[in-house]
């Protein structure tokens, strides 16, 4: 990988200042709230490529556990492990190499959409299976496989689906807003 510029650096912070506003606001709906976290999680790769992509979750991971009130509904702190969301955020990490690929191959819009797509269910397996964890094994409340999978793919993925068709779209247009200002 090659250094970064001043350039991506402020990239970097200013979409990661991004992400942190848009995981403020959430709804909350059990241990895993609703917020625009995913759209960004879909979005910064999709503009920055993977690498930078991965730095700015990162970046936002590591400000939230330090303790500044990033996370979802303002959280923050190392005890943000034990959330059963947390597993979103470290799939976010993975979504971001998967999605990041887009900036690398100049791709279609139903590509885009797609990779968005694939990158939701990546996002999911990481955040299912971490969220089945935390509850069965930390929370100690028991809960099974099919009842975590059966609430997130009928509360979490069609608000998911909207967030992903929006990212591709919004990526769509800004690549090309960049491409005709630089």
């Amino acid at each position: 990988m090659k250094k970064l510029s001043t350039k991506d650096l402020v990239q970097i912070a200013v979409l990661t200042s991004m992400l942190s506003v848009a995981s403020v606001f959430a709804i909350p709906i059990g241990p895993i709230p609703i917020t625009l976290q995913v759209f960004f999680f879909l979005l910064i790769p999709a503009l920055m490529g993977r690498y930078k992509g991965a730095l700015t979750i990162l970046l936002y991971m590591l400000l939230g556990l330090i303790g500044f009130p990033v996370f979802a509904g303002g959280s923050g702190g190392f005890q943000s492990v034990l959330s059963p969301a947390f597993g979103y955020i470290i799939g976010a990490v993975l979504v971001s190499l998967v999605v990041g690929r887009l900036h690398e191959k100049r791709v279609s819009s139903m590509e885009v959409i797609s990779t968005m797509i694939v990158g939701i269910l990546l996002l999911y397996v990481v955040g299912i299976t971490y969220q089945y964890v935390i509850m069965n094994v930390y929370l100690q409340t028991p809960i099974s496989w099919q009842a975590i999978i059966l609430t997130n793919i009928t509360t979490f993925l069609p608000i998911d689906m909207v967030k992903a068709f929006a990212a591709g779209i919004v990526c769509r247009r800004l690549e090309a807003v960049l491409i005709r200002t630089a």
